[in-house]
């Protein structure tokens, strides 16, 4: 009985998740970029703008914006402040994010200017015994509408050998990919581009510190079974199924760029939806959201017999 009254408030905490979220309209970004700039080391340095409207009264618990960037191993170069913006710094504890500190709470129409720039690494991955590539896709929102997505790749110093898709604009200096309104949690199409490995002549391969890697990796495995099982044993013995949990992009052995703060990366460029670290971008990214239904079953671990 205790078991399904547990399950019964997920649904009804699910529901009226979803009843918010249809009677809120999602905020408007009227234009977004993300600007690629290869670096010799095989890092990306990826300048962010966006042009941002509430479309309600931010939450008073909630005077904040988080972009979600590829992975975990980046380094915030710089931000813009503003009359709004006040702070910045990275978020990377299970996720992969700028986070945007306000000095004051956005109201419904206020229309605000948000750039910042990243250092990203381990994007890098071997792509024939000659060739490097990485794969990008810009973060993307759980509310808030995107009317103008641009992806920017910087070819004036570096030129690439091949790029797909090749529906881009083109002048001597970059290419430009543009992507128009885009609905809520709509992903861009992934940006695939191979260059010479002759073209970062500081890249180091991955197999230099593989140990450090496995570890880590080792590590994630333990927690994902133990939150299986944790929620496996909240919720009895039912059959418990979640979805939307997806991984990296295909490839051959990773590389990472100096310098290497771990043993080892992952090419993910927000492959998968709001469980992915690189995923989430806006107020509050539903995996967050998740963590707060599972720590307060976790808490309330009374009620029974994520």
């Amino acid at each position: 009985m205790k078991n399904k009254i547990v399950i019964l408030l997920i649904v009804l905490l699910s529901l009226f998740t979803l009843q918010v979220s249809a009677a809120t309209p999602p905020d408007i970004i009227h234009e977004m970029a993300a600007k690629i700039t290869p670096q010799t080391d095989g890092s990306l340095n990826i300048n962010y703008t966006l042009d941002y409207e509430a479309t309600t009264d931010f939450p008073a618990d909630t005077q904040y914006l988080e972009i979600g960037v590829p992975n975990e191993d980046f380094s915030l170069i710089k931000y813009s402040q503003s009359s709004l913006v006040s702070s910045a710094y990275e978020k990377k504890s299970g996720t992969s994010q700028v986070h945007l500190d306000f000095s004051k709470l956005p109201k419904k129409g206020d229309r605000f200017k948000i750039e910042f720039t990243i250092n990203q690494r381990s994007m890098m991955y071997e792509a024939g015994s000659d060739n490097v590539s990485f794969e990008f896709r810009p973060g993307w929102f759980d509310f808030a509408v995107i009317n103008k997505l641009k992806v920017i790749l910087d070819t004036e110093n570096i030129s690439p050998l091949e790029i797909e898709p090749n529906s881009y604009q083109t002048n001597s200096a970059e290419k430009v990919w543009i992507t128009e309104n885009m609905e809520e949690n709509q992903k861009a199409e992934s940006i695939t581009v191979v260059y010479p490995r002759s073209a970062f002549p500081e890249l180091k391969d991955i197999k230099e510190d593989t140990s450090a890697g496995i570890f880590i990796i080792g590590i994630l495995i333990v927690v994902v079974i133990l939150i299986v099982l944790i929620i496996w044993k909240l919720s009895g013995a039912n059959d418990y199924k979640s979805g939307r949990y997806g991984g990296g992009y295909k490839g051959g052995s990773f590389l990472v760029s100096k310098p290497l703060n771990r043993g080892g990366g992952r090419g993910c460029a927000c492959a998968c939806a709001c469980a992915c670290a690189c995923a989430g971008g806006g107020r509050v990214g539903c995996s967050e959201r998740g963590y707060q239904i599972l720590n307060w079953l976790i808490k309330n671990k009374d009620c029974k017999s994520k």
